[in-house]
C-alpha cells in the first residue's frame, strides 16, 4: 500500500501539466501572481495524507494568503482558537527567487504574523510545486501540488 502511494506521488511529480509551459510558469513566479493548490501534505512526524480540493496558498505582489490544513505538533496555541490550520495573511514579507536546474526556489519570510511562518516553495517548470512551511510555534510541514495563475 505504501509503495502504491509512492509510485502515485512520483508519477504526479513527473507528469507535466497540459497547457503549462515553462515560460508561463516563470512569468507567474517572477510576477508574484500565482495560486498553489495543495494535493497532499506530509507532517514532520507522520506520513503523507491526500487532501481534498480547495486548500490553497495565494501569492500576489502585496499579500500572501495561506488556507492550508495542518497536522503536527503545535508548541503554542491561541486561547480559544478553534482553527488548527496553517492559515495566515501577510502583507509585509520578503520574497526572493533563485533559479534552479528544472525550476525555481522561492523563499518567503513573513513579518508581523503569529509564529513568523517561513515558506519555501520549489516550483518545477511543468507547474508542479512543493512547499515547506516552518514556524516558531509548530513543527514544519510539507505540501505537494500545482501552481496556476488562478483567481486571486
Amino acid at each position: 500500500m505504501k509503495n502504491t502511494y509512492s509510485i502515485l506521488f512520483l508519477t504526479m511529480m513527473l507528469t507535466p501539466i497540459t497547457g503549462m509551459s515553462q515560460g508561463s510558469v516563470k512569468e507567474m513566479v517572477d510576477s508574484k501572481r500565482f495560486v498553489f493548490q495543495a494535493q497532499s501534505m506530509t507532517p514532520l512526524r507522520g506520513s503523507m495524507r491526500t487532501l481534498s480540493p480547495g486548500y490553497t496558498l495565494k501569492v500576489s505582489p502585496d499579500t500572501i494568503t495561506s488556507d492550508l490544513p495542518y497536522a503536527g505538533r503545535a508548541y503554542t496555541a491561541a486561547y480559544g482558537s478553534t482553527d488548527g490550520g496553517m492559515k495566515f495573511k501577510a502583507t509585509d514579507f520578503d520574497y526572493t527567487v533563485k533559479e534552479k536546474k528544472k525550476g525555481w526556489s522561492i523563499n518567503i519570510i513573513t513579518k508581523k504574523v503569529t509564529g513568523s511562518p517561513r515558506v519555501i516553495i520549489s516550483v518545477f517548470d511543468n507547474g508542479n510545486a512543493s512547499i515547506v512551511i516552518s514556524s516558531s510555534d509548530r513543527d514544519s510541514i510539507t505540501y505537494n501540488g500545482v501552481i496556476n495563475g488562478g483567481s486571486q
